[in-house]
């Protein structure tokens, strides 16, 4: 089949990105991509060796960027023409606001669509978060709470045009059901995908470091875990953090920096290489994760197949799986109000724990398992 994949940015190295990549170098259809920003010396390089098609202007990197002016894509969406004629089937990977590209552009009953997540921003939690932690300025605030208001308007009119709908957890599948998004279509939860073959033969060693690997970004909490290491350190000093990732805003970046230099043992290495950042799993003593309400997640089933212990937040989308895979090697923080001082206990226990992880990959996460069923869905409806 010739298949369109929309894609809204390709700007980081983040999960989304990831998912659209290993489905372009596993599946055996024809598929050619649309976006409407690709920054190639910030996202995955190999998306080089694939068809990648720019419909917006460049100003549209710049809105990208920004928390609150990605809002202003929808009239982008209104002026983007994909020329779906040339195509038997029509997919959108959408987190949110991508799925305003159907105003536009609709393949009748062979439109898909994968779903990272219905728009976070939009969530009865995430706004709440927001409120309380990104947004300072009342104006903002304000501003923030209107087009939210008329996104929600917006979201059930494009998911009209949806009619198969891929989630990548059953979290992001309630969130949906909390919209009334999926009345009449067919849905299902599709886990994935997990490069595996760079793990498979790894032969991991055990340094005194934790690892922290996420886009450095305000609801990855990276600045949150810094606080309670500044404690954990004063009593372990023997310890280091490495945060690791690619960078999402320079401002948060800063914050950051300015946190680390006021304790101690801290390393943070951004943008990191796939070769880098593999080296750091395989010397890790454990795995940190410590996003707000992570979609789904890959880093943790990505520590598991390395064979490390991971430290984790009870709430996402990867915690029924891995409660299920690898919960007896698995520190749990209580997600809370006092979240730095859950960080530090957890941190604790971890070293009075006498875990033993073993390699572990689960089979409907590797990235053929899941672009094959993907695939199946396309041929079939």
């Amino acid at each position: 089949m010739k298949i369109a994949l929309f894609h809204p940015w390709l700007k980081s190295k983040g999960g989304a990105e990831r998912l659209v990549l290993e489905f372009l170098k596993n599946t055996k259809h024809d598929v050619d991509v649309y976006t409407w920003v690709y920054d190639k010396a910030k996202t995955f390089s190999e998306f080089e060796k694939f068809n990648i098609k720019v419909i917006a202007p460049r100003i549209a990197k710049l809105l990208a960027r920004s928390y609150i002016l990605r809002s202003l894509f929808f009239p982008l969406a209104l002026l983007s023409k994909i020329p779906l004629e040339k195509y038997d089937a029509f997919f959108i990977s959408t987190a949110g606001i991508a799925e305003f590209i159907t105003f536009r552009n609709y393949k009748v009953g062979k439109t898909f669509a994968y779903v990272h997540t219905p728009l976070r921003a939009a969530q009865k939690e995430d706004i709440e978060w927001n409120l309380k932690y990104r947004f300072k300025n009342p104006l903002i605030k304000l501003f923030y709470l209107f087009a939210v208001q008329i996104y929600k308007i917006l979201e059930k009119s494009a998911w009209k045009r949806i009619n198969v709908a891929f989630f990548n957890s059953n979290l992001s599948l309630e969130r949906a059901k909390k919209h009334n998004l999926i009345e009449n279509k067919k849905v299902y939860v599709v886990y994935g995908p997990l490069n595996v073959e760079k793990f498979e033969k790894l032969k991991t060693k055990r340094e005194n470091y934790f690892l922290c690997v996420s886009r450095f970004s305000k609801s990855k909490r990276q600045d949150i875990l810094l606080d309670a290491w500044k404690k954990f350190v004063e009593k372990y000093p023997n310890y280091k953090l490495v945060l690791a990732g690619s960078l999402e805003k320079a401002t948060y970046l800063e914050e950051l920096k300015k946190k680390a230099a006021e304790t101690k043992n801290v390393e943070i290495k951004i943008n990191a290489s796939e070769k880098e950042i593999l080296e750091l799993y395989v010397n890790c003593l454990a795995v940190v994760f410590v996003p707000f309400m992570e979609d789904m997640g890959l880093i943790p089933f990505e520590a598991m197949a390395c064979g490390k212990p991971l430290i984790a937040v009870n709430k996402g989308g990867y915690v029924e799986l891995v409660k299920e895979y690898y919960n007896e090697n698995t520190i749990w923080i209580k997600e809370g109000e006092d979240l730095a001082e859950n960080i530090y206990k957890a941190l604790r226990q971890f070293l009075k724990a006498n875990l033993k992880p073993q390699k572990t990959i689960i089979k409907d996460l590797v990235a053929k398992n899941f672009v094959k069923k993907i695939d199946t869905f396309f041929e079939h409806g």
